[in-house]
């Protein structure tokens, strides 16, 4: 079965077969793909499939080497749950500028996807006029349908973080004064709708199944999950972020039959969903980075080996350059008993816990934090360095205090440099079948039919307490843990580090890093749990607002789902203000501080970010969004 990783090869192949034709000053600067040949794209439907193919090519690009950026800021830095040190930090306090280089790389790549996927319409409108075509009809209808799924995938993100952008229709160029953002106005509705009818076209005329069995392909599932969320951020667009109107249902109806299609289910067992298995019954849509037999070649250092070692290693010992740390407000928010945490980061030790409480539960901070598998280690490698003999809530690097709290969905194994040997597969999931039954249970809140939202809501926390993960211990760990004991062995002479023996029980028997099943704990009944979370916390929104903030957290922390998701509810201020209250403390003070300074004021309506000001110089059509006019 091909995966993604070989469809992106292909994708990059046939852009291959593509010219580049700059703008040069022209408005929007971004490139322009024409088809090198018509006669080679027209002469069989396996060359047509080439241009279809190219249409995914820009879903993902390095920028700087780091293809983190700029969605792990944009989701992540956003809620503060996600930090920084140097000059990325600034995306933890809405410090963002429109000159920043990665806003405008990120605008450029999905104007660059358009391009690629109006170019494939535009072939299959003329074959479809040609009278003596070679493309079967049915190669021009699946043609359409992924080229049309993929343009809406890249004005989602173009719409979700801008708000107004302009719109290119097939046929146009550029350079035509049409290129406007619907000035004081704005294009918000418009781009929206856009969205929704490129995304209704795919689901209708897509499978569950990727075409060809090529996973990483869109398919119905993907299209129908987008669309929902395009509904929901047109009820938001319209001053609509949680209550019911015509946009709500439909979200629902798409969402509703994803999960009545019976594609989908939650993976048994949390910890698992970032191991080297890919695509399991969880994966709507996502990306495999993968570096093959090039993970030790610093030559290639891209995909998997550039982001696990510069930039979501731990970033203090382990190598990295600090764009990922978490934060002790995220990481105190679990329940006892909740495995996502062991599953989502490990810490340092911390020598000097003093005096500081649990906010939620009132017991003493060093029993909240403290954990068999995460606790000063990396569970997949037993090991967490740092540079500081002294182990603190921060640590200091360099005239910034980071917290000494490091994300493991990224960086499951890996030596203790980021020159040296790396091999850990990366899975990029845009779409997970969780977020569809987190977003369901919303819509059913908005809706009035608050038992079936809690029910949904239950259903992600009684897998997050290993509960799914009853009565098949044996086969989970035959299924996943073979990887991390055959990769102990190939690692063997690196510093001791990976021992065989962490992966075994005393009689040699293959063990998996966090233990799997729910030893006896199951999850508090939510609703009784998240009245308790808002008392305590302070928030004045619905109990059910509360509970989709605080499970979206513990979920999809540093997923690119989660800054965006906070945002369209209208409740990311809301989680700001209760679990990151304004706090004064020094920076030189935050060595045995655990919480988060904060002084800045959320103000929504810099979450419409600025539109890039090199497309401002371009393009007079363009009205910045009006935080940053």
């Amino acid at each position: 079965m091909k995966k993604l990783n070989k469809i992106l090869a292909l994708a990059l192949c046939s852009g291959a077969m593509l010219t580049t034709q700059s703008c040069s000053e022209d408005f929007l600067d971004v490139d322009h793909y024409d088809v090198l040949s018509s006669d080679y794209m027209t002469s069989s439907d396996a060359n047509f499939e080439d241009g279809v193919r190219s249409c995914y090519a820009n879903m993902n690009q390095l920028i700087n080497e780091d293809i983190m950026k700029p969605w792990l800021w944009l989701s992540g830095h956003t809620t503060m749950d996600t930090q920084a040190t140097g000059w990325d930090k600034a995306w933890m306090s809405q410090g963002w500028q429109s000159d920043q280089k990665e806003m405008y790389d990120e605008w450029k790549r999905l104007y660059d996807g358009i391009s690629l996927c109006n170019n494939m319409l535009k072939l299959c409108d003329e074959q479809e006029k040609e009278t003596d075509a070679t493309i079967s009809k049915e190669m021009i209808a699946h043609a359409r349908a992924e080229a049309r799924a993929m343009r809406g995938f890249y004005y989602f993100l173009l719409a979700e973080t801008w708000g107004n952008v302009p719109i290119l229709k097939v046929g146009q160029e550029f350079t035509d004064d049409y290129s406007d953002n619907g000035g004081e106005s704005g294009n918000a509705i418009a781009v929206l709708d856009e969205i929704i009818s490129d995304l209704t076209y795919a689901a209708d005329n897509l499978d569950w199944k990727p075409y060809q069995d090529q996973y990483g392909r869109a398919t119905k599932g993907m299209a129908k999950a987008f669309l929902a969320e395009a509904y929901l951020w047109k009820a938001y667009r319209q001053g609509n972020a949680s209550g019911s109107d015509e946009n709500v249902t439909a979200a629902k109806k798409q969402l509703e039959e994803i999960i009545n299609s019976g594609t989908y289910e939650l993976q048994k067992s949390f910890t698992t969903l970032f191991d080297p298995l890919a695509w399991n019954k969880e994966s709507i849509w996502e990306e495999v980075v993968d570096e093959g037999d090039k993970s030790n070649q610093w030559s290639f250092h891209t995909n998997a080996h550039g982001w696990t070692d510069n930039y979501a290693a731990n970033p203090n010992g382990n190598g990295g350059w600090g764009t990922l740390y978490l934060s002790w407000e995220w990481y105190t928010c679990f329940e006892k008993g909740d495995k996502r945490r062991d599953g989502s980061a490990c810490t340092s030790e911390i020598l000097n816990f003093g005096s500081f409480t649990d906010r939620i539960t009132g017991e003493a901070l060093e029993t909240a934090a403290k954990s068999d598998n995460c606790y000063g280690k990396n569970p997949y490698i037993d090991d967490v360095k740092t540079a500081d003999k002294q182990k603190h809530y921060h640590c200091n690097t360099g005239g910034d205090r980071a917290p000494n709290v490091f994300s493991i969905k990224w960086w499951r194994t890996g030596k203790n440099t980021w020159w040296s040997n790396i091999w850990s597969p990366v899975h990029i999931y845009w779409k997970r079948y969780a977020d569809v039954l987190l977003t369901y249970a919303e819509c059913c809140f908005r809706t009035g039919d608050e038992s079936t939202g809690w029910n949904y809501v239950n259903q992600i926390r009684e897998r997050a307490f290993g509960q799914l993960e009853d009565g098949s211990e044996a086969d989970l760990t035959k299924q996943y843990g073979q990887y991390y004991a055959d990769y102990a062995k190939a690692e063997s002479g690196n510093a001791g580090i990976y021992d065989i023996s962490h992966f075994t029980d005393a009689d040699g028997n293959l063990v998996y890093p966090i233990p799997f099943g729910s030893n006896g704990n199951t999850a508090p009944v939510a609703k009784d749990y998240y009245e308790t979370v808002k008392s305590k916390l302070g928030f004045k929104i619905d109990t059910w607002q509360v509970a989709l903030i605080q499970e979206r957290r513990k979920e999809f922390n540093a997923e690119w789902v989660l800054g965006p998701s906070l945002h369209r509810m209208g409740v990311l201020g809301d989680h700001i203000d209760c679990n990151y209250p304004i706090d004064n403390t020094a920076v030189a003070d935050l060595t045995d501080y655990p919480w988060t300074p904060r002084t800045y004021t959320y103000d929504e309506n810099k979450m419409d970010f600025p539109i890039p000001a090199t497309e401002l110089l371009r393009n007079p059509n363009l009205t910045q969004n009006k935080a940053y006019r």
